[in-house]
């Protein structure tokens, strides 16, 4: 009896350490599978004429909208992500494989802010979308724009001959 029980004790372990190792090797996996993003500073006007400045990784090609930041274990307070599209349209993201909490501004081809999500919970699969057509989102750790104190008229400052 006595053994048995410790048999089932040490079977429920090495399934435990099986599982273990085969998350090890999915997130491994997806990391070496992760697109290369370009970086850049870019500038925002909170609402109220204060200047914010992030250090965003670059997304702007269908390999990169779709890997975002998916699999990132954590992100540097003042980083992100940039999704830059060719044309203004309602945007939809889902949180599937993202394990971090995020804020979502969408904004609009000139820079204003279209909508925001605010602190979107990981691994969640239901569709975040904007409140109209958008041509930017930008990605923040999950309650930087209260921390922040980023408001409904902030703006995107886009750089002149960016490319965008």
């Amino acid at each position: 009896m006595l053994a048995e029980r410790h048999h089932r004790h040490l079977l429920a372990l090495l399934m435990l350490a099986l599982a273990l190792v085969l998350a090890f090797l999915t997130a491994s996996e997806a990391a070496a599978d992760r697109p290369r993003f370009d970086t850049a500073m870019v500038r925002l006007d909170r609402g109220d004429g204060t200047i914010l400045t992030f250090d965003v990784e670059i997304a702007q090609t269908p390999r990169q909208w779709s890997f975002g930041l998916m699999h990132v274990p954590s992100m540097p307070a003042g980083q992100g992500m940039l999704f830059v599209f060719p044309d203004m349209a309602p945007r939809s993201f889902w949180m599937k494989n993202t394990v971090i909490p995020l804020d979502m501004l969408f904004f609009d081809d000139e820079g204003a802010l279209v909508s925001a999500i605010g602190n979107v919970p990981p691994h969640s699969l239901e569709s975040r979308r904007s409140a109209g057509n958008a041509r930017f989102v930008l990605e923040l750790n999950g309650g930087t724009m209260d921390a922040r104190g980023i408001k409904g008229a902030a703006r995107l400052l886009l750089p002149k001959n960016d490319g965008w």
